[in-house]
């Protein structure tokens, strides 16, 4: 979410672990607002749980502060992170 892609990110998005085994049909892959030349979305995979530009409110479902808890425990580490979402407000 919200990073700069090169373009060795494979253009479907994703590769598989195990050639000629097909995902779970339990993954839920999103991207958000992305940018740069990996970011283009036309070629990615198309699986059920691929869920291309969600919106910032489901976004916000993933990032450090929500999924991670990690405003919580980071901080101890001296690791710097950014708890939310930079610009999708």
């Amino acid at each position: 979410m919200e990073s700069w892609l090169e373009s060795l990110i494979d253009p479907e998005g994703w590769m598989p672990w195990t050639p000629n085994v097909p995902p779970p049909d339990t993954i839920y892959y999103a991207e958000y607002n992305n940018r740069g030349p990996g970011a283009v979305t036309s070629n990615r995979v198309k699986w059920k749980g691929l869920k291309l530009n969600i919106t910032s409110n489901e976004a916000n479902r993933f990032t450090v502060r929500t999924f991670l808890h990690g405003v919580e425990w980071i901080p101890a580490t001296g690791v710097p992170f950014k708890p939310d979402l930079w610009f999708g407000r």
